[in-house]
């Protein structure tokens, strides 16, 4: 019998590592343990096969994200400030309050394109000015708009 087996994780294991690793143990380790208590399945040639197909549409998938993430930051980079009207009282004050909404709606005219709601952090607007928001698309994606709010007449 092999000293050593190599097998398939299909747990996440605190001393081999995460799902889907392949990692290299003891045989009666493998056989003994990881197997019967379905924590690792033994990696056939046909197994790896498949394994290394399904990362590589996994990265594929990756990949044709953060290629869109970068278009829309080169697009959302072209604007230089997105304007809303508000209506306001006094001191500069606004009724109500901008919401991620009226973000999200400015972006899709000027872009085109459709955020999510929790891409956006907005900071509390209570006055007339201008503010900055930061629109986060992926991890290493950021991007920060200036936001003025007006008055609105009536």
């Amino acid at each position: 019998m092999k000293k050593k087996t190599t097998v398939i994780l299909k747990k996440n294991f605190v001393n081999l590592g995460q799902i889907g690793n392949i990692v290299k143990v003891n045989s009666g380790y493998a056989l003994n343990y990881l197997v019967p208590n379905n924590i690792a399945e033994i990696a056939t040639i046909g197994k790896l096969r498949h394994y290394n197909m399904f990362l590589d549409i996994k990265n594929k998938k990756l990949n044709e994200i953060d290629n869109k993430m970068k278009i829309i930051q080169q697009k959302l980079n072209q604007i230089t400030k997105i304007s809303l009207k508000k209506k306001s009282g006094s001191n500069s004050q606004i009724f109500g309050s901008v919401s991620d909404k009226d973000i999200i709606v400015s972006i899709l005219y000027c872009t085109q394109e459709k955020l999510d709601k929790k891409n956006i952090y907005l900071p509390s607007i209570k006055k007339l000015g201008i503010y900055n928001v930061n629109i986060i698309l992926s991890s290493d994606i950021k991007v920060q708009l200036k936001l003025q709010i007006l008055p609105m007449y009536i």
